[in-house]
């Protein structure tokens, strides 16, 4: 068994464990006494959204479909013990205050740019939000995140590599997708 998959079925089963909470229904989720594999399979495997879906319905569906909520959770809400790790745990996925979009305004702009297809660098002479240049530095920085991947940082030199680590996913997802996963992300989680 390769380690690419490997590592997330540990974390799935520390998660079971620990009473982590997947969804039953397409959508929901379930209280953590009725967790099951079962369960935690249906979410991972739930079917692509059908057309004419838009691009956070593809980016929910992709970051299931791709495990991200193995190390994220559900709706990249973060909480995942990671040994050894810096942070002791994976962050949530505050995408919206990593792009310095503060005020819901500015997300809903950048969100209606990504729905409507728009490459976010095509709008550097029309800027839908203030201080542009640097939303499109960081929306960049999470982009090679998401395709190059990111070694988890040790807490303790002396101790063993964190299990969980951001993998590569340039070979497996699209421009379209990667702008799809940060959709989804930009509406599903919240500001702190």
């Amino acid at each position: 068994m390769s380690s690419r998959i490997a590592a997330p079925l540990a974390v799935l089963a520390t998660v079971l464990t620990v009473g982590g909470a997947f969804a039953q229904p397409p959508g929901t989720l379930a209280p953590a006494t009725q967790i099951s594999p079962q369960s935690v399979v249906r979410y991972w495997l739930e079917p692509a959204p059908a057309p004419p879906a838009g691009i956070v319905e593809r980016g929910k569906w992709l970051f299931r479909q791709k495990g991200c909520f193995l190390c994220h959770g559900p709706e990249g809400q973060g909480g995942i013990p990671n040994r050894n790790y810096i942070k002791d745990v994976i962050p949530r996925l505050a995408l919206a205050e990593q792009m310095k979009l503060f005020e819901p305004e500015d997300v809903s702009a950048i969100l209606e740019q990504l729905k409507r297809g728009v490459r976010l660098d095509s709008l550097t002479d029309s800027p839908p939000v203030p201080r542009f240049n640097v939303v499109l530095a960081q929306y960049h920085s999470i982009q090679d995140v998401i395709r190059k991947g990111n070694p988890a940082a040790k807490k303790d030199l002396k101790k063993p590599t964190p299990p969980l680590n951001m993998p590569r996913w340039d070979r497996e997802l699209s421009e379209a997708d990667v702008d799809a996963i940060i959709a989804y992300l930009l509406s599903a989680v919240g500001p702190i």
